[in-house]
């Protein structure tokens, strides 16, 4: 492998190429030549690979499999503690807890660390560590090979200097990772009534650098939009968990960042990394539900003959760059498409060719559409036909779905997230079923939906379940919709969606690990048993059937958990 400053280009580069593969699936790249190519391991088996452009272009699933190229992940947007049941924990004689031993490890935007609600009682800093991927200049953590971390002494010694930022540059100028920081583990500040959930806890922070141009252009992603690559995310993981290593100390994982790429089936590489972690001890993983289920981004269809077919119309609105969709059926259902353009012009029944990638140009439409078969996914028992549209004309486009053979019938399509596409794009029969944005659907970690907790109502906007194959998500609901925290400049700002429930159940979980390991001397805990504690307390409406779509097992309520816990 070249030396380190070599590997830092290429891994920056845009004429290198990122690739994710697991122990024993290297042939995965074909005849492609890795000896010697730049690579970083991510943890369980998982390792990035990154290769010249030259020989690795074209991009196309049938080279290089689904799960081979990064999947691309955006925020799930920017206190009701009292409602969650936490305000009380905190304060109740005898407990206590405010997350005292516990770390909270937040991979994201960033982090204002001069912000005081992050400092301890004594004014000093709870943030252990910060590995900003898009500082050059500095020193990579051990064991990487881009970026520059920030250690708790260096941050200290900012703070204590005049002009810290010559010190510590790291910044957060997009002010989400500082706001979910501050909702999960910042101090309180009494003049805005504003309070974090675990304010002892301590704090390490990933900041992600932004996915290179060429894989946007693959997934004909918005150029605008915020967008970070599936590998930069793993290897972000993979920090913290050496640095709670590093500490010996319990870290609860703080994802807020989602997809709508993948079977929603949790067979994605981020979903299973999150998976291990989730199963290994001291590890807690809280992962958003999104807030997909008003978007109009999936169809879910049904075909019970061999004769039927189904069209699937999809509205295009005027200036639209491009887009994706990935149809998903499970075996031994097969699924073959034949597309129809706003103007008429007709493909017909494409020929099922797994290991090729078909182009189709429309020529009245001015529109390419790329088609890829894949009839097993890897990992999975599934098949995906995988679109890209490139410049569509504006109006509606039909996919018809024809059946080759089959099993229930069942089949999927879901669009890209709001944010990743340039104009309005969505089915005109929708489902909101079946919208938790990956990584949400992996099995062990906890996922959240989020409400209201002033109308005691669901949001319109959060991700409903199930998974794909039928796994009961979300686990349940925190509340999410007009929360206070910091903003830019040591301001408080108020903000709804997915990651506010995200921040808030991170806090809670803090709180009952430091319970668990600190006070009741357990030797270890893991995130499926905090989860299934959490849902002991859950609150459940009368008349309501648990678990359901929207509220997984009910309301998040730590006070409840611990009256449950002190029964038995």
């Amino acid at each position: 492998m070249p030396d380190d400053s070599v590997c830092r280009e290429q891994i920056l580069s845009e004429e290198y190429r990122d690739f994710i593969t697991r122990q024993g699936r290297s042939e995965i790249l074909g005849s492609l030549n890795t000896e010697g190519a730049c690579q970083q391991s991510a943890a369980y088996d998982y390792r990035v690979l990154y290769l010249e452009a030259a020989q690795a272009d074209p991009i196309t699933l049938t080279r290089f499999g689904y799960q081979t190229i990064p999947k691309c992940y955006t925020l799930i947007d920017k206190v009701a503690l009292s409602s969650a049941g936490i305000t009380q924990i905190q304060n109740y004689p005898g407990l206590q807890l405010k997350g005292n031993g516990v770390i909270i490890g937040i991979v994201d935007t960033g982090i204002d660390y001069t912000n005081p609600v992050f400092s301890d009682a004594l004014g000093k800093s709870r943030i252990i560590g910060i590995w900003d991927q898009t500082i050059q200049t500095g020193t990579p953590p051990s064991g990487f090979l881009y970026g520059s971390e920030y250690t708790k002494e260096m941050i200290q010694e900012a703070l204590d200097a005049d002009r810290p930022r010559e010190l510590v540059p790291t910044t957060d100028e997009n002010g989400h990772g500082t706001f979910l920081a501050g909702i999960a583990a910042g101090k309180e500040n009494a003049p805005e009534e504003f309070l974090g959930a675990a304010p002892e806890a301590l704090i390490a922070v990933v900041k992600l650098k932004e996915a290179k141009r060429y894989l946007r252009a693959y997934y004909k992603i918005n150029p605008s939009a915020i967008c970070y690559q599936e590998n930069d995310i793993l290897l972000g993981l993979q920090y913290l968990n050496l640095l709670a290593q590093r500490e010996d100390k319990p870290i609860v994982l703080c994802v807020a960042l989602g997809s709508n790429m993948g079977g929603h089936d949790g067979a994605s590489s981020l979903s299973n990394s999150l998976e291990f972690y989730a199963r290994s001890a001291n590890r807690i993983v809280v992962i958003g539900g999104g807030n997909e289920a008003v978007q109009q981004h999936h169809y879910l269809g049904s075909l019970s003959e061999q004769t039927e077919e189904q069209e699937v119309e999809i509205r295009v609105s005027p200036g639209n760059t491009g887009f994706t969709a990935e149809l998903w059926t499970d075996i031994p259902n097969i699924f073959a498409i034949s597309l129809l353009s706003p103007s008429g012009e007709r493909v017909p029944r494409l020929p099922i060719r797994t290991g090729t990638s078909q182009e189709f140009t429309f020529i009245l439409d001015r529109t390419r559409v790329y088609v890829d078969y894949r009839l097993l996914v890897e990992n999975t028992n599934s098949q995906l036909i995988f679109f890209r549209f490139d410049t569509p004309t504006a109006g509606i486009w039909k996919i018809i779905v024809e059946p080759v053979q089959l099993a229930d019938g069942v089949f999927h399509i879901w669009l890209p997230v709001t944010e990743f596409l340039t104009g309005e794009v969505i089915f005109l029969q929708s489902n909101p079923d079946f919208t938790i944005t990956t990584p949400g659907n992996a099995l062990a970690p906890m996922t959240v939906s989020y409400y209201d907790d002033r109308t005691e109502a669901i949001s319109i906007h959060s991700g409903r379940g199930f998974t794909r194959l039928g796994i009961k998500k979300p686990d349940f609901a925190a509340p999410g919709v007009n929360v206070i925290g910091p903003g830019p400049n040591n301001t408080f700002v108020s903000t709804s969606g997915s990651s506010v429930a995200v921040g808030i159940t991170a806090g809670a979980a803090a709180l009952m690990t430091e319970w668990i390991l600190y006070d009741r001397k357990a030797p270890l805990i893991d995130s499926v048993q905090i989860k299934n504690l959490l849902i002991l307390g859950t609150e459940r409406r009368e008349g309501e059937s648990y678990p359901n779509r929207l509220w997984g097992y009910g309301q998040l309520n730590l006070l409840n958990t611990f009256q449950v816990v002190r029964n038995y």
